[in-house]
């Protein structure tokens, strides 16, 4: 197979090879977020097989051409875990409270990229000014286009952190 293909309303997507028979395809030309004014990664990562047609493409293609809408979705999702169990983010009830009207662009999470695999993706926020982003950030975990849960990744390695692939502890 081809490290280098191209697939219609994505574009061009590089292979690469991870750890364990991970395969790391990266989107060559990374959606842009307003919110953010930067380039958002996105990778799609299948274990086992370069097979892309395996993934969920038309679900990639929506949250690429809507990727400040899913970001915001996400950040919606940690904020509501957030007042719900302010602990797990390593906050008290009364250190959470500044958070939770924050709008989406002003709320401490950075650095978003996009991590597909075949059963969910992941919105990570690689860094932010949570306790709970220490060292490597935390993961919001969709299936399809609804959040489910945040991932702390402050237990992960770092190449599970970039991959979002080592589940840490789960909120609800």
């Amino acid at each position: 197979m081809s490290s280098n293909v191209f697939r219609s309303g994505i574009g061009r997507l590089l292979l690469d090879r991870g750890p364990d028979g991970l395969r790391v395809w990266s989107v060559a030309r990374t959606p842009r977020s307003a919110l953010y004014g930067t380039p958002v990664e996105a990778n799609i990562l299948l274990e086992g097989t370069d097979d892309l047609d395996r993934a969920d493409l038309p679900l990639v293609c929506e949250v690429l051409g809507r990727v400040d809408h899913y970001i915001e979705t996400g950040i919606r999702f940690v904020r509501e875990e957030l007042q719900a169990d302010p602990a797990f983010f390593g906050l008290t009830e009364e250190q959470s409270r500044p958070y939770l009207g924050l709008p989406a662009e002003d709320f401490p999470l950075d650095s978003p990229q996009l991590n597909f695999h075949l059963d969910e993706w992941h919105l990570r926020f690689a860094e932010g000014r949570l306790p709970i982003c220490e060292p490597y950030g935390l993961s919001v975990v969709f299936d399809g286009r609804r959040p489910v849960r945040v991932e702390d990744l402050s237990e992960a390695t770092a190449g599970d952190a970039e991959g979002a692939d080592d589940p840490g502890r789960q909120g609800t």
